[in-house]
């Protein structure tokens, strides 16, 4: 089981909100398409926007194994995506990325 947390919107442009919220509805979606994969609810894993996680207590709570977490820069025609897949229990990312 895994929830994916709101991507945060790193360059604070508020008319990219709509964006990067987007963002993170898209791979919730695509991951939710997983045959065997479990994925938490977007409205659930949106209800942690703009909050500072605990993602030992976050996974308890939600009884997730995995946490995928991430952020969106954009700038002109460049766009940076950094995405990180965090185990709960040792707080280790198992795999962390930029594009």
């Amino acid at each position: 089981m895994v929830v994916v947390l709101p991507f945060a919107n790193i360059g604070g442009d508020p008319e990219q909100e709509y964006f990067v919220d987007g963002v993170t509805e898209s791979l919730t979606t695509d991951l939710s398409r997983i045959s065997g994969a479990f994925v938490i609810a977007r409205n659930a894993a949106f209800t942690f926007k703009g909050k500072a996680i605990d993602v030992k207590k976050l996974g308890r709570e939600l009884n997730v194994r995995y946490v995928l977490e991430g952020s969106v820069q954009r700038g002109g025609n460049r766009l940076r995506v950094n995405v990180q897949l965090i185990r709960r229990r040792n707080r280790q990312p198992p795999l962390g990325r930029a594009f």
